[in-house]
């Protein structure tokens, strides 16, 4: 795996979050291997996610595979690039799914 801060991100959501039923919404594959880890399946690469999958508030995101061919000093900024897109869709999701609270 990965030892680098770019391939591994830390997040914090303000409330819980269902992080199975949100993947399903996205329609992003994983694995769920127990009740705190699962293996993502997005855009090019397989990432860990570990944290309470039924309730999250804290996770944490790795690269853990990337089938890319190039292995240049732009692979840590597309490891970011692909963390932080599967993130912004996490929450994006999670918002649809809030009660309007107008």
């Amino acid at each position: 795996m990965p030892s680098d801060s770019e391939s591994s991100r830390k997040q914090t959501f303000p409330s819980s979050v269902d992080l199975l039923s949100t993947l399903e919404a996205c329609n992003i594959q994983y694995l769920d291997i127990d009740e705190t880890r699962a293996l993502v399946i997005y855009q090019t690469a397989i990432l860990n996610l570990e944290g309470e999958l039924a309730a999250a508030s804290n996770i944490e995101l790795e690269i853990y595979a990337d089938p890319r061919e190039d292995f240049s000093t732009e692979s840590d900024e597309q490891d970011s690039s692909v963390i932080d897109s599967l993130l912004g869709q996490l929450a994006s999701e999670d918002d649809r799914s809030l009660p309007d609270r107008n």
